[in-house]
């Protein structure tokens, strides 16, 4: 996985008092024998930072990055903290720093999850406020598997003389930091790993490493554009490589590597986003959008919005396109996302599939946003228009007391000794419970507990569920009661949840 965002003070609101630093920050995962890890580049433009004066009488620029790493189940518990500072060369003339950036590099061991990152990046040389953002991250290698790493992009290699944290399997590598391929850049340079080829191939036997280029509006493979590597079973097997991509016309585009084996069978594979930027521009007719659609009276000021208030129900790949293509994608690549995603929701009418959905939007856009998100970037509102309205609604604004303790079987196991728990109250943070008779999925009498971290009611988050695919945390009372109820212990949330009602 690879994400890349341009921090910039036109489109970063947290950025104060005029800063502006202008970074980019690529991540990527891997496994190897000792374990996965995942890897975090970070590119500063030394010019959008403040020059100080070392001790060395020179000029030095310097920023400190923080990179916290959470579980998704637990965002409020760190299982990885850094705070490095990260340091431009000492000149004695600010003016050859003008043109450079300021790398840094983090290669952090995790076990397989989903995760959260929180980055912050302030300039040291001033008092202004740090940039924040977060980010997930997503580790899946299973080692009796074929896996294939996520891709990365290469600006320029060399042989390893040396050992360095830029080296990977005896080539040191400089990461292509941006997802835009510029008009002169015909060639794209990639690194990928693939693991465990020996377990399902066999030791010494071969299969086959392609990669093609896709549309990525259409997902359509282009015919012309395609290499096929015919490989020895390893453990691990690297695969440093380019492909042509001069003939493609401007768009945006999956780079896709894929495992086969000698009956091409689809064994693994990984895809990687990019934008190439061409004086070959597509066919308007080519992407199959009727006059007359609907799409076609949207304005271009417009599109955006309607595509990122999909972000909750479409698939991992379109999802894909909206964190990382959508501000280099052409109005018509945009209007055909729209039309392509209704369409598949209702081959005869669209059109009343995007104002039904629009219908939705305006409803959780004006019951659950925020100051800073709308309302379909907020967990209830995701909840509401991937499932729609609840059957019923628990509200526990003030539900600051409970004198309901109940003792489960497990506490009970584990600790035969104590016969009795106090009554004493439940400190709980406020909480809302959604039930659901029956769920798209087939999913009969599913909950979802949202609560109000420190109390503050302008937002609500998603807790525990248990429904599948969502987000469930067996301790989530106890997180709930603000450490009050031991694991184990049931008090009036629990029982709540488990009856579906009062």
């Amino acid at each position: 996985m690879k994400k890349i965002f341009l921090l910039i003070i036109a489109t970063f609101p947290l950025i104060c008092l005029g800063q502006n630093i202008s970074a980019l920050y690529s991540f990527r995962t891997y496994s190897s024998p000792v374990g996965n890890y995942v890897e975090i580049n970070t590119s500063i433009a030394a010019k959008s930072l403040i020059a100080k004066i070392d001790k060395d009488n020179n000029y030095i620029k310097q920023a400190e990055l923080t990179t916290i790493i959470c579980s998704d189940k637990n965002t409020d518990s760190a299982i990885y903290v850094d705070k490095r500072i990260i340091k431009s060369p000492s000149v004695k003339d600010t003016s050859s720093l003008i043109n450079s950036s300021i790398l840094d590099m983090q290669r952090i061991p995790l076990e397989n999850g989903n995760y959260v990152v929180f980055f912050e990046l302030k300039d040291n040389s001033t008092a202004m406020q740090p940039i924040y953002y977060k980010d997930v991250i997503q580790m899946n290698y299973k080692r009796e598997e074929v896996n294939v790493s996520d891709i990365m992009l290469v600006d320029k290699y060399t042989k390893a003389k040396e050992t360095s944290i830029m080296t990977k399997n005896g080539y040191n590598l400089e990461p292509y930091m941006f997802d835009v391929i510029s008009k002169n850049n015909n060639q794209l340079t990639y690194y990928v790993e693939v693991y465990n080829a020996d377990k399902a191939f066999g030791k010494d036997n071969y299969y086959a490493i392609t990669t093609s280029i896709e549309d990525l509006t259409t997902n359509k493979k282009i015919e012309n554009v395609q290499t096929i590597k015919r490989e020895k079973a390893n453990n691990i097997s690297v695969l440093l490589s380019s492909i042509d991509i001069s003939s493609l016309t401007e768009g945006s585009y999956y780079l896709t590597v894929e495992v086969r084996n000698d009956k091409n069978i689809l064994y693994a594979y990984k895809k990687h986003s990019f934008f190439k930027q061409s004086d070959k521009k597509r066919e308007t007719n080519g992407l199959d959008i009727p006059n007359d659609a609907f799409v076609n009276f949207i304005p271009d000021s417009n599109l955006d919005e309607n595509i990122k208030c999909l972000a909750p129900i479409v698939s991992e790949n379109q999802r894909t396109f909206i964190r990382k293509s959508l501000r280099n994608a052409t109005p018509n690549e945009k209007r055909h996302f729209i039309y392509q995603f209704f369409k598949e929701k209702n081959a005869a009418r669209p059109d009343q599939a995007w104002l039904d959905y629009k219908k939705q939007v305006a409803y959780v856009n004006e019951r659950f946003s925020t100051k800073i998100k709308k309302g379909y970037d907020t967990d209830m509102g995701r909840v509401f228009l991937v499932y729609g309205a609840p059957n019923d609604i628990i509200d526990e604004k003030f539900a600051a007391s409970s004198g309901l303790r109940r003792r489960t079987d497990a506490d009970k196991a584990l600790n035969p000794e104590a016969s009795q728990l106090s009554a004493d109250g439940v400190n709980y943070l406020p909480y809302q419970m959604w039930r659901y008779d029956f769920t798209p999925f087939g999913e009969s009498n599913r909950m979802f507990v949202f609560y109000a971290k420190q109390d503050n009611l302008s937002e609500y988050f998603l807790l525990h569920s248990n429904a599948k695919g969502e987000l469930q945390d067996m301790y989530w009372e106890r997180t709930l009661s603000r450490n009050t109820l031991d694991a184990g212990v049931e008090g009036k949330a629990g029982l709540q949840f488990r009856q579906g009602h009062e």
